[in-house]
Order: structure tokens, then C-alpha cells, then sequence
């Protein structure tokens, strides 16, 4: 019977509920821009990205499947080598200041911040089997490469994604994403999960408890306001992911 990594869970996040970046710091900056990691730096070590394969077959950090709305471009990322992607203003929608930052692989995002950065890895994946192998293998594969086990856990709202994962490399940490609004489906312990990371809505004191009592800890996103945190500490999540990790930071110092 599987039982979850708690222990070396505990032991990555440290000080909890810890305080986790989301898509870099996108309250302040660009999301997935490298800014937006290293403006997230000055208050926390912790970030959630979202990664997927572009046209070229790089791993890139970016949230939608199309380049639209963050950038100046128009298409599906699958569509772009990464040297066209990487032509793209990705800045500029946030707002003049950024103007030319541009959409990162993973590897630079590894690359660029401190080695004590811990990362949530999001996959992000159209739903096509041979895609979604191809995701699997090659998010392995920069694991390995940069020796990134004890510092990062996967998750998607594609449980089957995370099991290919699992398949690939049982010893990453693993996560499954609920939606707003969704329920924790009967075989999620069949996933082999260590860690359940749901919209923050979902967060009952009755939600929280039936995950502790089978070993998992919980991580919720994204909440960005004080009343928000207050509560989510008081079921006793684990981590909280948030746009603001400089907000929650001086909050959870007081």
C-alpha cells in the first residue's frame, strides 16, 4: 500500500505553511518571466511554474497553451521553435517597465535562480498520448541533469501525466491538482500522490483532515489576502501558493 513521502516533504518546505511563489511572483511581475522569479527571490525560495514542450521540443515556462495573452504574438506554443518564442515581448502586458522580457525554458529558470530554490512544477499538457510522453520524459530527463531531486515536486491537473512521471522516475515527489469547484475523486490514492495541492476554496478543516489521515499534506492555491491566509492556516495547510510572496511574507512574520 502506498504511503506518501511525508517526512522528506516536511523536511523541503521547512517553516510551514510555506510561502510559494506562483507563476514567479505574478502579482508584481510578469508571470513565468524570469523577473518575475527573481523579484519573487527577495522574499521567498519557494515557486510555483508551468512547463510545457514547445514546437522545437524545449520545455518552456509558460501558462497557456497559446502565446496570446502574454505576449505580442498570436498562436499555440506548440506551433513556435523556442528561438521564435523567444522573439516575443513577454513583458509588456504587465506593463511598460517589462518591456522585452521574454518567455524562458526551464533549464534558464533552474539555471538562473540559487540552489536552495525548491520548485512546484506544473505540467501542462493538450491531452495527446505521444505529447504527453514526450512532457514526461524530458521533465525527467532535466531532473536528472541538474540533480533537482530533493528540491522540486511535479503536479498537474492531468493526474495521468503525474503517473507518467511516477512511471519514469518513482522517487520525484508528486502532487495532483483539484479545480475550484471539483471534488477529490475516490481512486486519487491509486496516483501514489505525496501531496494534494487544491484550490484554496476547497480547503475545509473536513478537506485538509481526510488528506493528513492518509499521509498527505496540502498546498493550496492562490490565495492573495490576509483573511485568505488566516483561515487556510487555521485547517492547517502546508504551504499556501500565492501571487503576493512578498505580502505573505510580512504576514506571516507578524
Amino acid at each position: 500500500m502506498w504511503k506518501p513521502r511525508t517526512e522528506r516533504l516536511r523536511t523541503l518546505l521547512g517553516k510551514i505553511p510555506a510561502n510559494i511563489g506562483h507563476r514567479g511572483a505574478r502579482g508584481l511581475a510578469p508571470e513565468n518571466t524570469l523577473v518575475s522569479f527573481l523579484v519573487g527571490s527577495e522574499s521567498t525560495h519557494f515557486f510555483e511554474l508551468d512547463t510545457m514542450l514547445c514546437g522545437s521540443g524545449d520545455l518552456v515556462v509558460i501558462h497557456d497553451f497559446t502565446v496570446d495573452r502574454t505576449t505580442d504574438g498570436k498562436g499555440k506554443v506548440s506551433d513556435f521553435t523556442y528561438r521564435k518564442l523567444a522573439e516575443l515581448d513577454a513583458g509588456s502586458f504587465f506593463g511598460e517597465a517589462f518591456e522585452g522580457e521574454q518567455i524562458p525554458t526551464l533549464s534558464q529558470v533552474v539555471q538562473t535562480l540559487p540552489e536552495n530554490t525548491v520548485f512546484d512544477i506544473e505540467l501542462k499538457s493538450e491531452g495527446k498520448t505521444e505529447e504527453r510522453e514526450s512532457l514526461a520524459k524530458a521533465v525527467v530527463k532535466l531532473i536528472r541533469k541538474y540533480n533537482l531531486q530533493n528540491r522540486i515536486w511535479v503536479s498537474s491537473f492531468d493526474w495521468d501525466l503525474v503517473d507518467l512521471v511516477r512511471k519514469e522516475e518513482p522517487e520525484v515527489l508528486r502532487g495532483l491538482l483539484i479545480e475550484k469547484g471539483d471534488i477529490l475523486r475516490n481512486n486519487y490514492m491509486e496516483y501514489e500522490p505525496d501531496l494534494i495541492l487544491p484550490h484554496h476554496s476547497l480547503c475545509s478543516k473536513e478537506f485538509v483532515e481526510i488528506c493528513k489521515n492518509e499521509g498527505l499534506l496540502v498546498i493550496p492555491y492562490t490565495p492573495n489576502t490576509e483573511e485568505e491566509w488566516k483561515t487556510l492556516m487555521e485547517v492547517g495547510v502546508s504551504g499556501i501558493i500565492t501571487d503576493y510572496p512578498d505580502r505573505l511574507l510580512l504576514y506571516l512574520e507578524k
